[in-house]
């Protein structure tokens, strides 16, 4: 059994904060144990100085006495230190003078280390006494440092642990109820394919997912409306009959592009936590794409290049259609690893807009699916002629003979794995043939494809 998408969300989105959170717990550890380390040794730094300051101040006034000798200065110090939990060390000439520091901790030159003795963790400074020629080895017991990390471990681990759950919990919540009205439309889809043509989408509430049912209801008005006509008119015209079954199978394969929008922007919204305006760029997307939706399944249903004339026609800008293009499907190009390139020059033709953008959004839709990961697609344009162009895999001239034509596919295993039924090109020959435009094809296995469109300069005549 398939797993719901909304549990698919729930995980991916529980496992990515859980990593996110554990990250930052970990790196807040590792920061506050630093700035305690820090702290600690600066501390040690500022008594290190202390101490030697004053033996060179005490030195210089003891001078040559003959009754307190530097060894008399250096014990006073130890056994006053050490009752203090100071541990010190003088040295001349690398040899020990006094001592109440472990050989262990004694380090071999200038330097401020962490030394563990005995399983006791200190920190050793070893200085030069100013201009008096002796060395001072100060330690530190810093055994509070370690005691502090696992504190501070066991602190963070604990919020982290109850964040956690109580994220999981309400996620759980959050993501079924928003999965709820993309069921609605599942249900209403699956209805549909099953041939209950009759069956609408549920419009409730006043937000973008009743937006969305409202338009797709709005589709299968228009669909069943259409539908009804054909079927009359092809009751005893077998060629009426193919007609029909082409129009479903063109709507299908171009309602593929703007549903898998509004899903991913569906799923956008359904995250536990977004920013407000992430939500509402979210929304108009939907509304966007529900409005380009009508818009196609309007053209279709029109029979735009189901004969040989066009429907409403006006002066396209080429180089607009075609950047238009490649922003719509840059997140797709970017999901699969392939960069797009435009070279475009100022150009128009006489033809349908809604056709035009469906016949480059194929054509650039197969570049990028024949391109491996790094590849790249250009779309170029100059005066009447359009062209798009890949890297990729290329195509015999076997099956530069077979490309137009309906449900054949080069791959077929690769075609089903990416959702592709074999009509995009047949739908581009038909577009380019109603617009008196030809398409043709250039490529090389391994060395990529180049599809041309080629306007004539002459107006076809509108239906």
């Amino acid at each position: 059994m398939k797993t719901r998408f909304w549990k698919k969300a729930y995980l991916f989105t529980l496992i990515l904060f859980l990593g996110c959170l554990n990250a930052a717990v970990l790196s807040l550890t590792v920061y506050s144990y630093r700035r305690n380390v820090a702290a600690a040794e600066d501390t040690a730094k500022a008594e290190e100085y202390y101490i030697a300051f004053s033996f060179d101040r005490d030195l210089s006034d003891i001078g040559d006495s003959p009754d307190y000798s530097a060894r008399d200065l250096m014990e006073h110090f130890g056994e006053n230190y050490s009752s203090r939990g100071r541990l010190l060390a003088f040295l001349h000439d690398g040899d020990i003078i006094y001592s109440d520091v472990p050989e262990g901790l004694i380090p071999e030159s200038d330097t401020v280390s962490h030394v563990y003795f005995e399983g006791v963790r200190h920190i050793v400074i070893r200085n030069t006494v100013f201009d008096t020629g002796y060395e001072l080895v100060f330690a530190k017991d810093a055994s509070d440092l370690d005691a502090d990390l696992r504190s501070l471990g066991a602190a963070f681990a604990i919020t982290a642990s109850l964040v956690s759950v109580l994220l999981a919990v309400s996620l759980y919540f959050v993501m079924r109820r928003l999965s709820v009205p993309i069921d609605r439309m599942r249900e209403a889809t699956e209805q549909i394919a099953g041939g209950n043509w009759d069956y609408r989408a549920e419009e409730k509430g006043n937000d973008e997912f009743a937006l969305l049912a409202g338009s797709f209801n709005l589709m299968l008005e228009k669909i069943g409306s259409q539908m009804d006509e054909l079927e009359r008119e092809a009751e005893n015209r077998r060629i009426e009959a193919e007609k029909k079954q082409t129009l479903i199978n063109d709507m299908a394969h171009e309602m593929r592009t703007p549903l898998t929008s509004i899903r991913g922007y569906a799923e956008t919204i359904e995250k536990a936590a977004i920013p407000e305006q992430t939500r509402i760029m979210a929304a108009k997307y939907i509304i966007s794409e529900s409005d380009r939706l009508g818009k196609i399944s309007e053209t279709i249903l029109e029979g735009a290049y189901m004969g040989a004339v066009l429907p409403e026609t006006e002066r396209c800008d080429l180089a607009a259609t075609l950047a238009d293009t490649g922003r719509r499907l840059s997140p797709k190009a970017e999901k699969a690893g392939v960069t797009f390139e435009t070279d475009l020059c100022p150009s128009e033709v006489e033809g349908n807009p809604t056709l035009l953008s469906m016949l480059f959004y194929n054509l650039a839709e197969n570049a990028i699916k024949a391109c491996r990961p790094g590849g790249k697609v250009i779309l170029s344009c100059a005066g009447p002629v359009a062209s798009v162009s890949d890297d990729g895999r290329g195509m015999t001239k076997e099956q530069l003979s077979h490309i137009t034509e309906p449900f054949y596919r080069t791959d077929k295993s690769r075609s089903r794995s990416e959702g592709g039924a074999g009509l995009g090109l047949s739908l581009c020959k038909k577009i380019t043939e109603v617009h008196g435009a030809l398409l043709s094809f250039e490529s090389e296995p391994g060395k990529g494809t180049r599809a041309t469109v080629e306007f004539r300069e002459e107006k076809r005549e509108k239906n």
